[in-house]
């Protein structure tokens, strides 16, 4: 059985969508994460290949700093989610 990697980010660190994508592309370490927006976010996201469990902890922090934007960032979250049978999200 594959072990699963797990990460998690700190959406208080989301003050604006720069640091946003910054902390993110940190967070999952993936090269490939190469635009500063959601679809970039979401097809690196769909093109995980391992297990991987993504907590976002703060999230309440992201959507006072963000607004609207925290809520398409959750959407894409959770429907790069469940595009991608070895990913799963969870906010805290």
């Amino acid at each position: 059985m594959q072990r699963i990697e797990k990460i998690t980010v700190d959406a208080a660190a989301f003050t604006d969508t720069a640091s946003t994508h910054a902390a993110l592309r940190a967070a999952i370490g993936e090269k490939g994460y190469a635009g500063s927006n959601l679809d970039a976010l979401h097809d690196v996201l769909t093109s995980i290949g391992r297990r991987t469990r993504i907590t976002v902890t703060n999230y309440r922090a992201a959507e006072e700093n963000l607004g609207e934007y925290a809520e398409k960032l959750a959407l894409v979250l959770a429907v790069s989610a469940s595009s991608n049978p070895v990913l799963t999200v969870v906010f805290e």
